[in-house]
Formats: C-alpha cells, sequence, structure tokens
C-alpha cells in the first residue's frame, strides 16, 4: 500500500511585532512550508491568526501531513484553544512536532501513551481554568449584588440572536459548517452538543 509523503508545515508566532523571531527561524528547513504570525498575541485563537487560519485551511485539504512548532505556546496560551487546534489536525490525521517539549503528538497515525498523557493532561488544566474563571464570575457577581452594580438577567429573559451569533463559539461552528465539515467531527472537535450546531443552524446565515 502506498504512503504519502510528508510535507511538512512550520508555524512560528511573535506577540510583537519587536519580538525576535529570528530563533524560531533557524529552525527552519529546506522544503517546509512556513506560516508566520508576527505581532499575534498567543491569546487569540489560533483559527483567528491569519496565517494560522491558513495552515487549519491547508491541513485540511491535504496540503499539510506533520506541523512542526518550537514550543508548545506557540499554538497558544489557553489550554483549550490548544486542545482544539491539536484534535482538530489529529481528526485529520495530522500529527504535531513540538521541539522544545520533544513530543510527537501522532506516530505512525495514532496517539501514543505520552500524547494521551499530555492531552489528558491539558484536559484537566482546562477544566481548572473553566471552574476557577466560574468562581472568580460568581464572586465578582455576589460583589455586584451587595454593592448594588448587579442585577443579572431577569427570570425568563431570553438571549437576543444578535448576542448569540456573537459568540465565539458560534462563529466557530458556522464556519467548519460552512467548510463542509460534519456534525459529527464539529461536536468533537468544538466539545459541544449536536444541538448547539442545530441551534446554530437555526439562527445563523450559513453559507
Amino acid at each position: 500500500m502506498a504512503t504519502r509523503s510528508t510535507t511538512i508545515g512550520y508555524y512560528l508566532r511573535t506577540s510583537h511585532y519587536l519580538q525576535n523571531i529570528g530563533r524560531q527561524e533557524e529552525k527552519i528547513e529546506s522544503g517546509w512550508n512556513v506560516y508566520k504570525d508576527e505581532g499575534v498575541s498567543g491569546r487569540v485563537a489560533f483559527e483567528d491568526r491569519p496565517m494560522g487560519k491558513k495552515l487549519l485551511q491547508d491541513v485540511k485539504a491535504g496540503l499539510i501531513t506533520e506541523v512542526r512548532v518550537d514550543t508548545l505556546d506557540r499554538l497558544g496560551r489557553t489550554t483549550e484553544n490548544i486542545l482544539q487546534t491539536i484534535r482538530f489536525m489529529h481528526n485529520f490525521g495530522v500529527g504535531i512536532q513540538i521541539k522544545k517539549e520533544g513530543i510527537t503528538t501522532l506516530v505512525d497515525g495514532k496517539e501514543n501513551y505520552v500524547t494521551k498523557l499530555l492531552l489528558s493532561i491539558l484536559s484537566s488544566i482546562s477544566e481548572m481554568e473553566y471552574m476557577r474563571l466560574k468562581e472568580r464570575t460568581l464572586e465578582g457577581i455576589e460583589l455586584g449584588k451587595r454593592l448594588g452594580v448587579y442585577k443579572g438577567r431577569q427570570v425568563g429573559a431570553i438571549e437576543s440572536e444578535e448576542k448569540f451569533c456573537k459568540k465565539q463559539k458560534v462563529k466557530k461552528v458556522k464556519s467548519l459548517l460552512e467548510e463542509g465539515v460534519s456534525v459529527r467531527k464539529i461536536c468533537k472537535v468544538l466539545e459541544c452538543s449536536p444541538n448547539f450546531v442545530a441551534k446554530v443552524k437555526t439562527k445563523v446565515q450559513v453559507a
């Protein structure tokens, strides 16, 4: 059986234009496809970065078979987005080689025990971050109530369609639907329910 040839996509990122990207560029080898985001914060979702988005499109199109980065934080600063990016690429059979951490996320097209451990740790951290944020939000609401500056949503109030459509996850679902990605795969990549995807289809104009 014929095996597909390896086409490497090397992703680089700096947080601001004054930051030196040279150290990352030193790792580039001949024949690699280079995707460079300069002056882009790691807190910007990978799919919202100009070259990050282009890399994901090329992965989906089968133009890239392996991705390489210098360090894990080049993918992002939030655990949730790093996880989403890794899972997206894995769904298309593309592994990520992370040089500093010495990790290759797919070996012969499969996740090895190191990758599974990494994803498990990242998932746990993501859950901790979510719970910590939720706790801080509740503390802020409680303080606001005591100060008389927080009234909250009235009982029975319905979220407006405009507000719903502006949510980042809604925009991501819409984008994937327009690219022809299946509902099942969208749910897996974005960790959402089929009902949520169906709601997006109903509320948002999908091309």
